[in-house]
């Protein structure tokens, strides 16, 4: 929310932290923000349920990329070229046990890089100020 309005996509925050795209977040939020203004429901909770579990699974993956490099990226293609490339991209996206568990450890190794150090707070225009909160999203 800013200024009391909905806002979706990259200007919301919602980018995947793996592939660094925010036009799939565009359009799975738009419809979220026109419910919430015409229909009055709470655009946080609408977008906490929708897309939440996908940007924390995005995290994870962006996580477990970094740490086997080439074989992860190699089992990714094989799976992708395996299968129905919708439903493996949704198994890989999808908030399994173990990214459940590797969720926390995830967002402590990417904590401060979210974090922009040159911020003083005053007269800024970072990106932090500008959405009126300045803390790390809540993924």
């Amino acid at each position: 929310m800013q200024g009391g309005n909905p806002v979706i996509g990259e200007h919301a925050g919602f980018q995947d932290a793996l592939a660094g795209f925010g036009l799939r977040y565009a359009m799975r939020s738009e419809p979220l923000a026109a419910q919430s203004l015409i229909s009055g429901v709470d655009y946080r909770k609408a977008w906490r349920e929708a897309l939440q579990p996908g940007l924390r699974g995005g995290v994870v993956n962006r996580y477990l990329f970094n740490r086997t490099g080439a074989r992860g990226i190699d089992y990714l293609i094989g799976k992708l070229g395996s299968t129905d490339t919708g439903i493996a991209l949704g198994e890989a996206y999808r908030l399994s046990l173990p990214k459940r568990l590797l969720l926390p450890l995830a967002r402590f190794h990417y904590r401060n890089p979210l974090e922009d150090r040159s911020c003083s707070h005053e007269n800024c225009d970072c990106v932090g100020c500008q959405h009126g909160a300045h803390e790390t999203a809540n993924t």
